[in-house]
Order: C-alpha cells, then sequence, then structure tokens
C-alpha cells in the first residue's frame, strides 16, 4: 500500500467531471434545462459537455449549394433565427449551476460542407470540408467569446466557453467518412484521420484566433475499432499514429495527405475510453484499442509522438464520455443497476490513478426512452439508444445517481511478505475543500455496518476512523484484509448528519473476480 499511497502524487490531483445529456440540455424547455443543469451540479459534475451539431445550426443543411449572401459561415447571426436558442439556453443553464460548459463542434456537416453525398440525407459526414469546418468553429467560437450580445437581454453578452473539441469520434464510422481507402496493392488504408487532421487543424486556428484563453482538444477518439482493414472504424491508436503521419513503428507515412505534415496542435487529447461489455479493468486483447483499463497505451504513445516531434507539446488526456448501461433498462445489457453504480467508482479510480488523465465523464443524466426508437417494443432495436443515465428515463433515480455524487472503489491488494491489504478510494462530491470522512465494513453475521480506522495520508486523529479528504475531495487509504467484505464510505456534512456510499464488496484474495464483475446466471459474458 505504500507504493500506491506514496506513488505519484496522485494524492493531490484534481480532476474534472463532465457530463454530457444533449437530450436533457438542447432538446427540453428553459426551466427544464435550468433544473437539470441544478440537479446535475448538485451531484458534484464540474463541467457539461454540450453539442454544436453544425447541420442542426446550419441553414440549408440539405441543399448541395452554400447558403447566398447575406449568410456567412462564420458569423452567428446569419444563421436561422433562433438556431443557437437552444446552445445559447444551455451554455447559460450550465454556468449559472455553477459549473463549466465545454462545446463539441460535432456532427454531423450541411450537404453543402461535404464531397459526397451519405445514404441518410441528415448524417452528412464524407470528405467534411475543412475550411467550412473552420468559418463554423469561428462562428461559434465568437459566439461563446463572452463579448457576444445574448440575443434575449441584448445588455448583457452571452457567457464565455473556453473548451472545444474538434468533432466526435472520426474514427468511427457513423461520424466521419471514409475510414479507409483502397491502396494501390488492393488492399486499405486509414483515410479519416486524413480528413481529420485538415478539419482539425481549421478549427484550430479558427478558435485560437477568436480568443488565445480557449482550449483546443484533438481526438474524441472511440476506444476500439475494426481489427480488419478496410472495415468499420479505424482503432484509435492506429487512427491516433495516422493522425500523426507515422507508421506502427513511427516512421514518417508515405502519402499524398502526409506531404505538407506539421506536428499536430491542441491543448489536450480527448479520449471515449468506454468498454461497455466487460468490467472497467479488463484489457482488451487487440493492442491498437484503448479502453479505460489500457489508458496506458494511449498516454504512452502520445509521450512517444512528443518525443518524435510529431506533437506539438503534451498532451494530458480528457475523458469526455463514458458509461455503463444497465439491464434493468436494457434487457440486452450485461450488467444489474448495483454493477452500473459500482463501476462508477471503479473507472473513476482507473482514471483518477493514471497520472495524465485530467478529466472523467459519465454520458447521459437520464436514460433515453426506448419508447423513441420507434421500433417494436423487445426487440434489440427498440432498445438502440442508451440506457447509461444516472437517472431511468422515467425520472427514478438509480443506484448510479449516487455512485457518481460519491464515487468509491475497494479490492484487496497485495502489501508485500505475503500480507494483504483493501485499497480504499473515493471522493466527496460537490464542492471543493477537505472534507471530513470515514470508512466502514458490514459485518458478515449481523449486516451492521462498523467503523474503521484506516491509514494513509490524513490530518485527522490516525487511532480514529475520520480522516480528510484532499482539498478536491478524494482520499486514497488502506486497511487490513480480513478476507471477503464489503465496505462503503461516508462523509459528515457540517450539521454532522453521514452521507453513504453505495456499498462495495472485495474478494478475499488480490486477482479473485470482483464479485460485482461477475455477470449473473443468465447474462452475457
Amino acid at each position: 500500500m505504500s507504493l500506491i499511497l506514496a506513488g505519484t502524487g496522485v494524492g493531490t490531483k484534481y480532476m474534472d467531471t463532465v457530463v454530457q445529456d444533449d437530450a436533457q440540455f438542447l432538446h427540453r424547455p428553459a426551466a427544464a434545462v435550468q433544473a437539470n443543469a441544478r440537479r446535475l451540479a448538485d451531484l458534484g459534475a464540474t463541467r457539461v459537455r454540450l453539442t454544436a451539431g453544425w447541420s442542426a445550426l446550419a441553414p440549408n443543411p440539405s441543399s448541395r449549394k452554400v447558403p447566398p449572401a447575406p449568410f456567412d459561415a462564420s458569423d452567428s447571426r446569419t444563421y436561422p433565427k433562433g438556431a443557437f436558442t437552444s446552445l445559447d439556453t444551455a451554455v447559460k443553464a450550465t454556468i449559472g449551476a455553477g459549473m463549466k460548459p465545454m462545446i463539441d463542434l460535432a456532427f454531423w456537416a450541411p450537404r453543402w460542407a461535404v464531397g459526397k453525398p451519405a445514404p441518410n440525407p441528415k448524417r452528412q459526414r464524407y470528405f467534411v470540408d475543412a475550411a467550412a469546418f473552420g468559418d463554423f468553429a469561428t462562428a461559434v467560437a465568437r459566439r461563446y467569446s463572452g463579448a457576444y450580445p445574448d440575443p434575449a437581454n441584448p445588455s448583457r453578452p452571452l457567457p464565455a466557453v473556453r473548451l472545444f473539441t474538434t468533432w466526435n469520434e472520426p474514427n468511427h464510422p457513423s461520424f466521419l467518412m471514409p475510414q479507409w481507402i483502397r491502396t494501390a496493392a488492393g488492399g486499405f488504408r486509414p483515410e479519416s484521420p486524413h480528413v481529420y487532421r485538415a478539419m482539425h487543424n481549421a478549427a484550430y486556428d479558427a478558435i485560437k484566433k477568436v480568443s488565445g484563453l480557449d482550449m483546443v482538444l484533438i481526438g474524441g477518439t472511440a476506444s476500439t475499432g475494426s481489427a480488419v482493414p478496410g472495415r468499420g472504424g479505424v482503432p484509435p491508436l492506429q487512427f491516433l499514429r495516422a493522425l500523426a503521419c507515422v507508421d506502427a513503428d513511427l516512421k514518417p507515412l508515405n502519402v499524398p495527405e502526409c506531404a505538407n505534415f506539421a506536428p499536430l496542435r491542441a491543448d489536450g487529447y480527448a479520449h471515449h475510453p468506454y468498454s461497455r461489455l466487460v468490467a472497467p479493468d479488463v484489457s482488451d486483447p487487440f493492442t491498437d484499442d484503448a479502453p479505460i483499463a489500457d489508458s496506458g497505451r494511449l498516454d504512452d504513445l502520445l509521450r512517444r509522438l512528443e518525443l518524435a516531434g510529431r506533437i506539438q507539446g503534451h498532451l494530458p488526456v480528457y475523458d469526455t464520455e463514458y458509461g455503463y448501461e444497465s439491464r434493468q433498462d436494457d434487457p440486452f445489457q450485461p450488467f444489474e443497476r448495483d454493477q452500473q453504480a459500482a463501476f462508477i467508482g471503479w473507472s473513476t479510480y482507473l482514471a483518477w490513478k493514471d497520472p495524465n488523465t485530467v478529466m472523467m465523464a459519465q454520458f447521459l443524466l437520464r436514460d433515453i426512452d426506448p419508447a423513441e426508437s420507434g421500433y417494436k417494443r423487445g426487440t434489440r432495436r427498440y432498445y438502440r439508444d442508451w440506457q447509461t443515465g444516472l437517472y431511468a428515463a422515467d425520472g427514478e433515480a438509480k443506484p448510479a445517481a449516487q455512485a457518481f455524487k460519491l464515487p468509491f472503489w475497494a479490492q484487496t491488494e497485495e502489501a508485500g511478505l505475503g500480507a494483504k491489504s483493501v485499497l480504499l478510494f473515493g471522493q466527496v462530491r460537490p464542492g471543493r475543500g477537505a472534507r471530513t470522512a470515514f470508512v466502514e465494513r458490514q459485518d458478515p453475521v449481523s449486516g451492521a455496518w462498523v467503523p474503521i480506522v484506516t491509514y494513509g495520508p490524513s490530518c485527522g486523529d490516525p487511532s480514529k476512523p475520520e480522516f480528510l479528504t484532499n482539498r478536491a475531495g478524494f482520499f486514497l487509504r488502506g486497511a487490513p484484509a480480513i478476507g471477503a467484505s464489503t465496505y462503503r464510505f461516508a462523509w459528515e456534512h457540517e450539521d454532522g448528519t453521514p452521507e453513504y456510499s453505495v456499498p462495495i464488496p472485495v474478494a478475499a484474495e488480490p486477482g479473485d473476480p470482483v464479485p460485482l464483475a461477475v455477470p449473473r446466471p443468465g447474462q452475457r459474458k
């Protein structure tokens, strides 16, 4: 435990927590959006991720011709009246609730900004015009520069947004095409990284020109891709290498798209480290994939590309989308609601202990009602939308809501010389500053919860259960292992009332299956 507790400085680490739910923030009345923002803030989110949907905002998105003057793609005032109202409302509600917004300049493109039509006219994504995308980025960055008059109250400016991402999952065929092109030898090589690089460069220049205070993230990659070239999406690490114009050995790529390559510029790397069908600690055998258990792969590649001069400066990792669906809300998913809740704490721990990860995400505040799919009830297609919310579609709080507010994880560890200990990780949300907390173990016979003395960095009395978290609300502590047990933690409000995390059972031996991670009878493995 001493190595874990004293290791690499994670004991003082702060990590942003971002939630995305466009359905609740961009497609609801203003009063509901404000209520959703307050609820998220009460749960401890620090940011809200919002999509600036290009095709949804732009005029004549189905036309092949660029809209005529007075339309100016770089000026949101010339976009359709009211097009930005929902995004304005979400930005204001987010800041009004004490959180910060981040904006994805994202899917999909208008028809007049792509080189080839898509089968679905509402999802244009083939050979996106980089210059047009840069103009769109200028329009959005100017609107949320902090100096743009609020159309709803012209005497005041719209709030500033200082964090942007350029596109969503460009290595996924649903969002950018083509993913691959044929080679002269008849095989396939990645093409989406080259299309995206031009898009990102144009948007990066545009946003930075509006304000040097704005931060721009590159990537936004899906955690997995196809192991078969020419099929599906490009795996994230292969995508990143091609984005940096290098091959698997980090040697320069000899392809036309890399003829004028310049080192990649960004303030961070956005990634979606999903591992939806397995527990958070399960490594992907395909080494070009990067779920949360394999965050080290992404860190290592970013570092090597930086050292090779293919990236301009160090890029911390921002996990901007992540979550697990729950079986009660989608019967085709492998995990129960209590497992979904436990995985929130587990995943938070995995992200927090990675020195290069500075943001962790939760996708959806509230489940999307499967009935909105329009498909036959009970079929897979009926549940095609995501049930990763902290709340069910009917508004019922899942255990995940409390797990998000008080993420907690416990696991049995080797302590040396044959001894074992229990690692205990948690965070108190919301708020800042050290908080008084304690850990309890459940008595296996009576079921009673008993406070235990833990060890680790603390300003409290080492002989008592209570200890102080760090200023970001995090703690990492240890306790002697006594076999299979169940733990929870609590923190005390100012009036002395305790609030409890969800309970986490731990295995008796290090490396044994985690009880909550074992699929139950009838579940898919």
